[in-house]
């Protein structure tokens, strides 16, 4: 059974999955996990006839931590602040837009369509009210709760709530001294007193209290989260005691979620600057292909994503896929893989993204690429088409690996080669000057029997052939290659190597 099937199958009534983030720096595939995680949970109660909805908490009443690398030394007077509060770094609105909007946009292209709430607007409006004033009368509880389960001691001074400094703005430096009528006094460290209204925007709730309290005032009943979350003693742990003890409400029914990690470079991350942006991913790859990195792998196995070789591996995957459901050869996992997989985009086919990034390295002209899949028989919509082509030129000169770009070598470029691999070489001019039709199958037969005329492995042939073409060992695979240029360019090159 699919993975999502089996998580909601025997659940009962109307579900809100609830998923959420702190807009603290781009916003990347590892973040896209939890999202995407969260739509395919929504989308399977959907197929399962289940009345569902989803709903997306944007953090921004969550403070600067720190410094991060992507920004420049003069947020650190915004340290402590309220990332709602805090200026964008093109100094156009505030900081948590600034990274909000772009993966807004990113997530229309994935069709994920949440309805988004900002954490900012519930304090604004009032939400948290009168959950603040029952966790501020029942705190010692709450601090029973809180060190019973994680095993930390909290500070003696500790309060549940948050108070905003009116001078400084921020909202980790102030200490609460009094509360009655709605209204926390404090002090803050920047010397500061003053009072804070808790039915405002003037402060906020600790993260293992807000969480739970999240559930409480929107009535989540599912939500994924990352497994630094779900630990013993966690805030998940904590979060669930405290909702049903203090709130009286049954914690969501958990998804711990693994990480997405970046080959080569380990777990993504903002603040450490390892990750791809989520609008700099569909830059380069269909919407489709990340919801199917997602869905096709259970939510609580890691992923590791290779943008090289790896994400082309990926591609060819997703496109048999496509081709067996057309022929209706799917199991039922592969049809709702292939069902949550989809961007709302309506297509029978995806233009084969390999032969793409062949085709834009040897032609500059849409029209001519056309051309030559439909000569292939392969036809697609023109938006889906050039935006492909888009997108493969983006890999080409972004990710691929140097074994995949290439230059087509000039009639009369030179080339080293042993007698046995000219040998070859003439014997392919020979075959190619004679062949009936110019299409990839018979060009890779007349490349396969000529490599076997002689003493050579056809690894050592096909090496040879591809250093006398492009000048590299490897390449793109060899009949679909030389099948989309006109014969008479390769066989002028492949009869001056002979001396013809």
């Amino acid at each position: 059974m699919y993975w999502g099937e089996s998580l909601i199958k025997d659940l009962k009534g109307k579900q809100k999955v609830s998923t959420g983030i702190s807009p603290s720096g781009p916003i990347h595939l590892g973040n896209l996990r939890e999202i995407l995680t969260g739509d395919i949970i929504y989308k399977s109660l959907l197929m399962d006839g289940k009345e569902s909805t989803f709903i997306y908490l944007a953090d921004d009443m969550d403070p600067l931590r720190k410094v991060y690398p992507f920004l420049p030394e003069s947020y650190t007077e915004h340290v402590g602040k309220p990332l709602r509060d805090i200026p964008a770094p093109d100094g156009k609105g505030s900081y948590s837009e600034f990274y909000l909007n772009p993966f807004m946009e990113a997530l229309k292209s994935l069709d994920v369509k949440p309805e988004v709430i900002r954490t900012g607007e519930l304090y604004r409006d009032g939400k948290f009210g009168e959950i603040i004033n029952t966790v501020i009368e029942k705190k010692d509880e709450i601090r029973s709760i809180l060190e019973s389960i994680s095993g930390r001691e909290l500070e003696p001074q500790w309060f549940p709530y948050n108070a905003r400094c009116s001078k400084c703005g921020r909202i980790n430096s102030t200490t609460a001294t009094d509360y009655g009528d709605g209204k926390v006094s404090y002090n803050c460290k920047c010397g500061n007193s003053g009072e804070s209204d808790i039915y405002r925007e003037e402060g906020k709730l600790p993260w293992r209290i807000e969480w739970p309290a999240k559930w409480k005032i929107l009535n989540v009943t599912i939500e994924p989260f990352g497994k630094d979350h779900g630990t013993v003693g966690g805030s998940y742990d904590t979060g669930k005691e405290i909702a049903e003890k203090i709130f009286n409400y049954k914690a969501p029914l958990p998804l711990i979620y693994e990480r997405i990690l970046l080959k080569g470079k380990g777990a993504m991350h903002s603040s450490t600057g390892v990750n791809i942006p989520a609008q700099e991913i569909l830059s380069f790859s269909p919407p489709e292909i990340i919801r199917y990195v997602m869905a096709r792998v259970p939510a609580t196995r890691h992923v590791e994503f290779d943008p090289a070789l790896g994400f082309l591996s990926t591609m060819d995957e997703f496109e048999r896929l496509l081709k067996m459901e057309s022929e209706k050869k799917t199991s039922e996992d592969q049809h709702w893989i292939l069902t949550l997989s989809k961007a709302g985009r309506a297509y029978d086919s995806v233009p084969d993204y390999r032969h793409l990034t062949t085709l834009v390295q040897i032609y500059n002209s849409e029209e001519r690429i056309r051309e030559i899949l439909k000569n292939e028989g392969k036809e697609y919509s023109s938006e889906i088409l050039r935006e492909t082509i888009e997108m493969a030129k983006k890999w080409v000169q972004t990710y691929a690996p140097d074994s995949s770009k290439f230059s087509l070598k000039g009639e009369k470029d030179p080339v080293d080669l042993s007698v046995e691999e000219r040998k070859l070489i003439c014997s392919l001019y020979e075959k190619l000057e004679k062949l009936d039709q110019w299409v990839p199958e018979k060009i890779h037969e007349c490349a396969r029997e000529s490599i076997g005329r002689f003493n050579l492995a056809p690894a050592d042939g096909f090496r040879a052939i591809y250093r006398v073409l492009i000048g590299n060992d490897k390449g793109p695979r060899l009949g679909f290659f030389l099948s989309v240029i006109p014969r008479e360019k390769i066989t002028k090159r492949l009869g001056w190597v002979c001396g013809e």
